[in-house]
């Protein structure tokens, strides 16, 4: 499915007055499409998503997953020094890691300067600028 392919569609769904979002009544195979263009974007561009909280208020971010846009400073994980470090100086952390929800994505707040994510079912809107001038 093409960018405008997905476009028609969700303009048609939302002429039917079709509940939750084109993710929502995806299939598997569908979803993976839309969260792989998703991530493209985020990995070539800045982008805002607006989607709804899980606490239900709606959320626009500006947000990244480019590393040429995301500070240094701004590890994915946060590194905290401790007395009870290993050699390298850094805190083990005694929480296991949960393995990454494939419907969620944790990108990088340029406004906030901080780490945040979001669910794609909860995705309400996507807007991209696309420059095409030489740099």
């Amino acid at each position: 499915m093409t960018t405008l392919d997905w476009e028609k569609a969700e303009v048609f769904r939302l002429l039917k007055n079709a509940p939750g979002t084109q993710y929502q009544e995806a299939d598997e195979a569908g979803q993976a499409e839309i969260r792989a263009w998703v991530k493209g974007l985020l990995i070539s561009s800045e982008i805002t998503v607006d989607f709804v909280k899980a606490d239900g208020t709606e959320r626009s971010m500006r947000c990244t997953l480019d590393s040429n846009r995301i500070p240094q400073t701004a590890a994915p994980a946060a590194i905290v020094k401790s007395s009870t470090a290993n050699p390298d100086g850094l805190a083990e952390s005694r929480k296991p890691r949960k393995p990454p929800d494939p419907h969620s994505v944790r990108v990088f707040d340029t406004e906030k300067g901080e780490w945040r994510s979001f669910r794609f079912d909860r995705l309400q809107k996507i807007t991209a600028e696309l420059d095409f001038a030489a740099k």
